[in-house]
């Protein structure tokens, strides 16, 4: 079978001799073919009985050669050597059959009959290159066909067949290993560079391209210091070292490059010296290149960056100093108006208990009768001076609750005895403007873990607060209900202005006030209540929050820890 064919380069000589069929029509023991021993063609039979001997050695030779054959003008193939016998069985479909192969003269396939007609059209010399599947291998062969002349006259064809199986595989070899340097040139970063002995580039692979913008051909030819300089660094040798006459290699050293629009490409270079392998001639250098601009890039904005944050983190440790001093000149100050405070509300306290004592004792005429009209001044001294106590207390329980200096000493607290001592305390005031309190009790009997006086000085303020945003006629209450396992929630509710929903983290900060149009009269206190309730909740484990819409009242839920105490393990407590 006929793998491929195509045409061949080569000379060979036209002519191959003369040739007849076997005598007698036998068919000869190498194959089936009747070799013609073309070297003694004419000789005299007692000439050939002479040199028997010699007739045979051309046949036997002729056999070893490789596949050859010999044709009549006719087409009739008269002589075929056992090289060919093989190849034409595996070649020509019609050399197959085991009766032609027996035949001494047989006409030519018609492979062979297209190249006798080419030949004679005029062609001197056809020469193709084939591939045969022989003995379950691939075989490659070189074949030259041409005119037999006898008297300048064609008288015939012959053809030679030469197996370049070897040949073949060799060129495909290196066309593959080829192929696969490419391969890994065009899929490496790097790109691959060589010169001469004169430092003139031979081979740049297409990667270059991508670097400078310009195709390799247009670099060929070029000396290497044509398309830039090394990097002079300390230590790193001069920019174009004399590489013909150093013969040093060199490894990850930048060439700057310029490119087709002007800008300088780092270029990582890498190079060896090539040496010839018989004479040791110096031939040139190959190596590699690797674009590392944009790394170049990044690592120069990396350290902008780097030196930026590292100004602006010099920056910030000396702002720390400073906002740790000014944190401290705040606490001392802090510490300074909480100690102001508590020794003003001390120094203010004593004068003001006075102020009441002597009001009180007055209004009870315990010096004698007065008139209707100091009666009245003394009432004003009396409710003005405890209002200003209230405002001093108020005062120092946040200083105090500021400096960690309140103690709670928290123990199992019945709820409903302290929130009917909070009760009668604002009573008065809830009298006065007809506020009702009827609902200001307790279901329930709970226990919490708390401590009585502060827990009773919550429900105070929070009461209080409500009173006094309520007007006349409104109601004022309490709820409880449990929190899961391990708590009480108490709700302080009323039926009063309420609270807009943007004031509702403010009122727990120390100071602050709701302004209201609604309120028949104006507000009193210091805007203290609720940041010190809020504060002594969470000091006893609790919390205090807030839900109100203007309009529709507010409800102010305290919840503190729950006890499940026998009620007769309860000490009740006198809290006045």
């Amino acid at each position: 079978m006929c793998v491929g064919t195509g045409p061949l380069d080569g000379q060979f000589e036209k002519g191959m001799g003369t040739g007849r069929p076997a005598p007698g029509g036998e068919s000869p023991k190498d194959g089936g073919f009747a070799p013609e021993p073309s070297p003694v063609s004419g000789v005299k039979p007692d000439a050939a009985e002479a040199t028997g001997r010699t007739t045979q050695v051309p046949d036997a030779l002729l056999s070893l050669m490789p596949p050859m054959y010999r044709a009549d003008r006719a087409g009739q193939l008269v002589y075929r050597n056992r090289s060919f016998a093989a190849l034409a069985a595996a070649a020509f479909p019609e050399f197959r059959s085991p009766a032609r192969m027996k035949m001494d003269v047989v006409p030519a396939p018609a492979e062979l009959m297209d190249i006798f007609d080419r030949l004679n059209a005029g062609e001197e010399n056809v020469k193709l290159r084939q591939s045969f599947m022989l003995g379950g291998q691939i075989r490659h062969f070189r074949s030259s066909h041409f005119l037999l002349y006898e008297n300048d006259a064609p008288v015939g064809y012959a053809g030679l067949y030469t197996d370049v199986t070897l040949e073949a595989e060799a060129v495909m070899q290196s066309a593959r290993a080829e192929a696969r340097f490419q391969d890994v040139i065009r899929s490496a970063s790097d790109w691959v560079w060589e010169t001469d002995e004169n430092l003139n580039l031979t081979y740049v692979s297409n990667r270059i391209s991508e670097a400078l913008e310009s195709p390799p051909s247009s670099l060929t030819g070029k000396h290497l210091f044509m398309l830039g300089e090394f990097e002079e660094l300390p230590g790193s040798g001069p920019a174009r070292p004399d590489l013909a006459t150093t013969l040093m290699p060199f490894r990850g050293r930048i060439f700057l490059m310029p490119d087709k629009r002007g800008r300088v490409r780092r270029i990582s270079l890498t190079g060896v010296p090539v040496f010839d392998d018989r004479s040791g001639a110096f031939m040139g250098y190959r190596g590699t290149g690797t674009d590392v601009t944009r790394q170049h890039e990044a690592e120069m904005r990396a350290r902008k960056t780097q030196k930026v944050l590292e100004a602006s983190l010099t920056e910030l440790r000396e702002r720390n100093v400073q906002l740790d001093g000014a944190l401290k000149e705040a606490q001392s100050a802090a510490r300074a108006k909480t100690e102001f405070l508590g020794k003003m509300s001390h120094e203010l306290r004593t004068p003001l208990n006075a102020i009441i004592g002597f009001a009180e004792m007055s209004i009870q005429q315990v010096f004698g009768s007065l008139n209707g009209r100091y009666l009245s001044y003394f009432r004003d001294i009396h409710g003005a001076a405890y209002h200003l106590l209230n405002i001093i207390n108020d005062i120092l329980d946040a200083v105090n609750v500021d400096s960690a200096k309140v103690s709670i000493s928290s123990r199992p607290t019945r709820v409903g005895e302290v929130l009917a001592q909070a009760r009668s305390i604002v009573a008065v005031r809830a009298e006065q403007r007809e506020i009702d309190l009827s609902a200001v009790t307790m279901g329930q009997d709970w226990v919490v873990m708390a401590d009585p006086g502060r827990t009773r000085q919550i429900f105070v303020n929070l009461l209080s607060n409500a009173v006094k945003f309520t007007n006349p006629g409104g109601s004022v209450g309490v709820d409880a209900r449990p929190c899961g396992q391990d708590a009480v929630e108490f709700t302080v509710w009323d039926t009063g202005i309420g609270i807009p929903e943007d004031q509702h983290s403010r009122i727990f900060e120390s100071f602050h006030q709701v302004n209201h149009d609604l309120l028949s009269n104006p507000i009193e206190g210091t805007g203290l209540g609720l940041t010190i309730s809020r504060q002594l909740a969470q000091m006893m484990g609790g919390d205090i929050h807030v839900e109100s819409r203007p309009g529709r009242g507010a409800r102010f839920t305290v919840r503190l820890p729950r006890v499940d105490a026998p009620t007769e393990a309860l000490e009740r407590e006198t809290l006045f």
